[in-house]
């Protein structure tokens, strides 16, 4: 089970968000049932900010979404977003993840 969230942050509120995230990938490595979770920045507008998440299934999704740190970066949305976040749940048809990867540098 993979969600694919696109935020698109105010200007000055980007840096806090950013800061908020990585508090979230920290709570995020010590939920079971989440095994990727990465933000990133896109190249073309540094104020879009998307985040990629992998869960082992569906309750796993809900526990982390249902989580208290999650919630309380969701309740900072309305005044630092420009436009409601978009979410989108995928489930895997093909692909591979390569032996070894690690992640790359920031």
């Amino acid at each position: 089970m993979y969600l694919l969230a696109t935020l698109d942050a105010h200007p000055q509120f980007r840096t806090s968000l950013l800061a908020a995230l990585d508090q979230l990938v920290a709570h995020a490595r010590t939920e079971p049932g989440t095994l990727q979770y990465e933000v990133l920045t896109t190249i073309e507008d540094e104020n879009r900010i998307m985040v990629f998440e992998r869960y082992t299934d569906a309750a796993a999704l809900q526990a982390h979404l249902d989580s208290a740190p999650l919630q309380a970066v969701i309740a900072q949305f309305e005044h630092s977003l420009s436009t409601p976040p978009s979410l989108v749940r995928m489930a895997r048809r093909d692909g591979f993840l390569r032996e070894g990867l690690a992640n790359a540098p920031r």
